[in-house]
């Protein structure tokens, strides 16, 4: 069956299905006027349907009102499942498979596990390159999580989706907040959170939140030496001036410095027990991170059907890296030898400003809805390093080693600077055609200019300056159906567009290459079940990301950029309530992910990987959860996560595949005086499992041990 048929048959089969599932709300029914219902309820567990996602409109459309797969992770949900990490909350997300790699959350989603092609938002904003991911979740209001291209929105370089970091807002609620923990790592988690109105200013607001997280182990992994400290501050002042002019100023900040984990090496494909523990990096290993964010937001609305947003950001980043990142198992000495000792800084700086103005008006009888917007920014990055980082040869024992300390023969020196500036136009609108039925037509214009500046001496191979231009464009095409007010069917046509490189450190090597396009069709259904009983979500995919960089098939030595890739599958979610006291969330994905088109060198030839699965792309996920709540002081949790099999290299080897794993977790909540305190049980079974590899999966990053954590979080 083609895609085109097989598009076209889901879209039928969802509108029949939930055509017939709704039927009884349908005809022969006698329709009342609708009255709204409260009722307590002793659980905050929904798919948030009817929240605002930025990160996928800029309409201010609700999810359910968006044609995409977007998932809201809220900070009620993190808390009521004990998730103080971005990984942990990232990692219960549909179809998401969260690990570490390099000082980062890095993860996959549909297919694909770039960390440049599923890029990292800050409150929507996005720095054009590889971007730091926070470790906290105090300080965020929800995570939301955007499936598919979505460049159209965010730029270039959200190819296959994107994570965005929404932080609690000064919306003049008075809230203090508190949290406290310990779990067996020594983990140290401290939260403390206020919010309201400003006096003597009713209508002015602020919000401001500090978090510290500290640990002998847990920096990015379990292992010896994985000590770190992490220090979060958001807050936000919001200034109604008068009845049509609001002044935000909003600022960010955190610091995380921690020892380095890259990762245990296996022997044919498995981890040896006795080695769970190891650490085989260096003793004076570093890794430190400082992200800044300053945002200043103007709103002018003279009236309820326009509104015009300028908003000016300040991106300040400095990052620092110095260990030994790649060990392989030596099957001839039993020792682990090390290599890839890198140490690299990166200092970077961005400003831009973003102009939005949006009109909500009648188009005769049709309400329409659209937004024409122009961003600019600049960015400024200098890598410092010792490339071309050569090491002399260096080994230690496999099963007891000792760390030693950073080697090169490399020295430590200034290596490029690159400036970009970046512009773009983007529309974005939303039409009525009826009370049902509903278009959504977004597009983006981006141009990019890159000015690269060689701070070592300049050979014919690579030269004191280079430039280079980019232009494209995005879209988003989406129709909506609402077959009942609380039903939605939805299909999308996207494209997106990304650099062939880490654009901030493209080389001169690099520069001819053109943008990498990501393509996709979905389809799905999402509303809430009859009765209150529960929610969901339905999609099906087809993405296909062309221009890949690959190998020659006619001649190995030359890089070209004729590579194809390509996912399609099926994503759900459900929270079903079969009693006031029990809760059951449950999602699933499976997907058919590959190259369609890639070749890599191998001993002097072109070896081609078609039909191969892409690195860390696990191509069945599921997760499950279970809350119990017998009265209004106890809560008791229970929860399961499957990850399949997954490979470690593009050629798909043998002895390089991450065996699937099933980990258990479990809670026990009390209410204790204004909050709730909580003992969480985490991979109850201590199952030894990795959960994504490193080194071209030489070695596996191991995932968390079982673990206990007691917390306490109140608000007053």
């Amino acid at each position: 069956m083609t895609n085109k048929k097989l598009f076209l048959s889901v879209s039928v089969a969802l509108a029949m299905t939930a055509q017939t599932v709704f039927a009884e709300y349908d005809e022969g029914m006698i329709y009342l006027d609708e009255v709204e219902v409260k009722a307590p309820r002793l659980d905050a567990t929904i798919l948030p349907l009817e929240i605002t996602a930025t990160s996928g409109s800029r309409l201010g459309l609700t999810v359910q009102e968006t044609p995409a797969s977007i998932e809201v992770i809220t900070k009620d949900l993190m808390r009521e499942r004990g998730h103080t990490t971005t990984e942990q909350a990232l990692g219960n997300a549909v179809g998401v498979l969260a690990g570490q790699c390099f000082g980062l959350t890095c993860f996959s989603m549909r297919g694909f596990s770039g960390t440049t092609s599923l890029p990292f938002l800050y409150n929507g904003l996005r720095y054009p390159g590889l971007a730091i991911s926070p470790r906290n979740t105090f300080n965020y209001d929800r995570i939301e999580v955007i499936k598919g291209p979505s460049s159209v929105l965010h730029g270039l370089g959200a190819t296959t989706g994107a994570v965005n970091f929404v932080s609690k807002a000064a919306d003049g609620r008075e809230e203090k907040e508190v949290l406290v923990a310990y779990d067996t790592w020594d983990t140290k988690t401290v939260g403390l959170g206020i919010g309201g109105k400003i006096p003597d200013f009713e209508k002015s607001a602020y919000r401001a939140d500090l978090s510290y997280k500290g640990a002998n182990k847990g920096s990015y992994g379990y292992v010896d030496n994985t000590a770190y400290d992490s220090i979060h501050f958001t807050g936000e002042l919001a200034l109604q001036l008068t009845n049509t002019f609001k002044v935000t100023l909003s600022e960010e900040w955190y610091q995380d410095n921690g020892e380095g984990y890259f990762g245990t090496p296996h022997v044919n494909g498995k981890v040896v027990g006795k080695t769970r523990d190891n650490n085989y990096n260096v003793s004076d290993d570093e890794m430190n991170k400082e992200v800044n964010w300053t945002r200043i937001n103007l709103e002018w609305k003279p009236t309820d059907q326009v509104t015009a947003r300028n908003e000016t950001y300040y991106n300040n980043e400095n990052r620092y890296w110095k260990n030994a990142e790649v060990y392989a198992y030596n099957n001839t000495t039993r020792r682990v030898d090390r290599s890839d000792f890198l140490n690299i800084q990166h200092d970077q700086e961005l400003i831009g400003n973003r102009t939005e103005l949006s009109l909500d008006h009648m188009l005769g009888p049709m309400r329409n809805r659209v937004l024409f917007g122009y961003d600019i920014s600049n960015n400024e990055h200098q890598r410092n390093s010792n490339s071309p980082f050569t090491t002399p040869a260096n080994s230690v024992d496999f099963l007891d080693p000792v760390a030693g300390v950073f080697t090169t023969n490399s020295p430590f020196l200034p290596f490029r600077r690159t400036e970009l500036l970046q512009r773009a136009f983007f529309i974005e609108d939303y039409l009525n055609l009826t009370e049902k039925f509903k278009l959504s037509l977004s597009g983006r214009h981006d141009t990019l200019d890159l000015k690269s500046k060689n701070l070592r001496a300049p050979t014919a191979t690579n030269p004191a300056v280079f430039n280079k231009h980019y232009s494209g464009n995005s879209y988003r095409l989406g129709a909506l159906y609402d077959i009942m007010p609380s039903l939605t069917v939805y299909g999308q046509l996207s494209s997106a567009l990304e650099p062939p490189s880490q654009i901030v450190t493209l080389t001169y090597a690099q520069k001819n290459y053109e943008l990498t396009r990501a393509k996709q069709k979905e389809v799905g259904v999402k509303g809430e079940l009859p009765n209150n009983f529960g929610e969901f979500t339905l999609s099906v995919f087809d993405i296909e990301r062309s221009n890949v960089l690959t190998r020659d098939p006619l001649n190995s030595t030359l890089t070209v950029q004729i590579g194809q890739q390509s996912s399609k599958g099926v994503e759900f979610s459900t929270v079903v309530r079969p009693t006031d006291k029990l809760t059951i969330e449950g999602n699933a994905s499976i997907i058919d992910a590959q190259f369609d088109k890639f070749y890599e060198r191998v001993s002097g030839t072109a070896v081609s990987r078609a039909g191969n699965v892409p690195p860390d792309v696990p191509e069945k996920i599921g997760n499950l959860w279970v809350t119990y709540r017998p009265n209004a002081d106890w809560r008791l949790g229970f929860g399961a996560h499957f990850v399949g099999q997954r490979a470690g290299d593009n050629a798909n080897t043998p002895t390089k595949w991450m065996d699937g794993y099933t980990t258990y977790d479990a809670l026990l909540g009390y209410k204790l005086g204004k909050g709730e305190l909580m003992l969480t049980m985490r991979n109850l079974t201590d199952k030894l499992y990795a959960n994504r590899s490193y080194g071209n999966g030489r070695q596996f990053m191991l995932g968390e041990p079982r673990a206990a954590e007691i917390s306490w979080y109140a608000t007053f």
